[in-house]
């Protein structure tokens, strides 16, 4: 960690502690009062969380129009259903999850939506056997064992909306309106070049495209105060 670093007392501040299971969505360009290019900014945060702790970032690789909306980009992949190569398709969600897949010690899981990368303590239990989860948040999914280990959500520039959990409270409420109607097929290709055919619910496009969770905490206080703000100027 550099003298003077200003991430710990960030991170602090969040209710961040050494030892955290986090999940992190970042907009890296809104992060530079921070200081730190990308790749010190994954090592320092690694390194407060320490040994005992976990780093979880999305690593999706289905925003296909990075010039639109990322819901538009969904639609693409929905409607196209590329080949999820886990070794080689981009997680083309930001800087930092593309740069954090690559790490020689980060684990990436076989999913063919919803794929996320993780380092440390609980990495291999969170990636591990998802090309055979059917519901990408019910049972031994990579959502639902974080949720279970009761992670701790991050958000570094972006907004409540970013978060790929928001379809949590839908699935444990017995609402399946935002999947879809029967399982439907992906390509998926795992680090040893073997190509799986995967079979699971997908959520809808337009589901992506309308779920707010902000809307949702702004009208309960019970959600709010789980909240913790360390704004920085327009900076959330």
């Amino acid at each position: 960690m550099r003298p003077n670093s200003k991430l710990p007392e960030l991170l602090e501040a969040l209710g961040v502690t050494p030892g955290s299971l986090v999940y992190l969505h970042t907009s890296f360009s809104r992060m530079g009062h921070l200081e730190l290019e990308p790749a010190a900014f994954i090592r320092e945060l690694l390194d407060f969380l320490g040994p005992a702790g976990t780093l979880v970032m999305p690593s999706f690789s289905w925003n296909l129009d990075r010039a639109a909306r990322p819901w538009v980009g969904y639609r693409r992949y929905f409607e196209s259903r590329p080949e999820f190569d886990v070794r080689h398709s981009p997680a083309n969600i930001g800087v930092l999850p593309e740069l954090f897949r690559q790490m020689a010690d980060a684990r990436r899981s076989l999913s063919y939506w919803w794929s996320v990368a993780a380092m440390g303590a609980l990495a291999e239990s969170i990636t591990a056997n998802q090309l055979d989860v059917e519901d990408p948040y019910g049972p031994g999914s990579s959502f639902e064992l974080l949720r279970q280990h009761q992670v701790i959500l991050v958000g570094l520039g972006v907004t409540l909306n970013t978060t790929s959990l928001a379809f949590v409270p839908d699935h444990s409420l017995g609402n399946r309106s935002f999947l879809s109607s029967q399982p439907l097929n992906g390509m998926v290709v795992d680090q040893s070049g073997k190509r799986h055919l995967s079979s699971s619910y997908w959520v809808l496009p337009e589901a992506v495209q309308r779920v707010k969770p902000e809307v949702v905490f702004q009208r309960s206080s019970r959600l709010v105060s789980q909240l913790r703000r360390q704004d920085q100027g327009d900076v959330i």
